[in-house]
């Protein structure tokens, strides 16, 4: 099952982000397979201007909600308090909004669901 992850950081979180950014990165290549879940797209969300992170977007392949929460329950990012908000939905991605059958050109998807 696809799942999008929406987090945003708090306000005084940069400093804090700075100093984690790098373990998070290295947690991110290994850890996500210890989880059955894995990362297909992902990167920070910048302000508007295109200069300052203000969180994380992650779209994940994973069995189920639970996974993708456990994964991030050890983030560097999350242990540094880091997002003020962390936001898991499931998603089914299409390439256009048409009505007809999904279709994705992600890594691993085999599959073919009406949506």
């Amino acid at each position: 099952m696809r799942f999008v992850v929406h987090a945003k950081d708090k306000t005084d979180a940069l400093t804090r982000r700075m100093a984690a950014l790098e373990g998070h990165r290295a947690y991110l290549d290994k850890a996500p397979a210890a989880f059955g879940v894995q990362v297909l797209l992902s990167g920070p969300l910048i302000e508007d201007e295109g200069t300052g992170m203000i969180g994380s977007f992650f779209l994940l392949e994973a069995p189920d909600r639970e996974s993708v929460l456990a994964l991030f329950n050890k983030d560097p990012l999350k242990r540094a308090d880091v997002w003020e908000t962390f936001v898991v939905d499931a998603v089914i991605i299409r390439q256009d909004n048409l009505s007809g059958p999904r279709v994705s050109t992600l890594p691993n998807d085999d599959s073919n669901i009406a949506g």
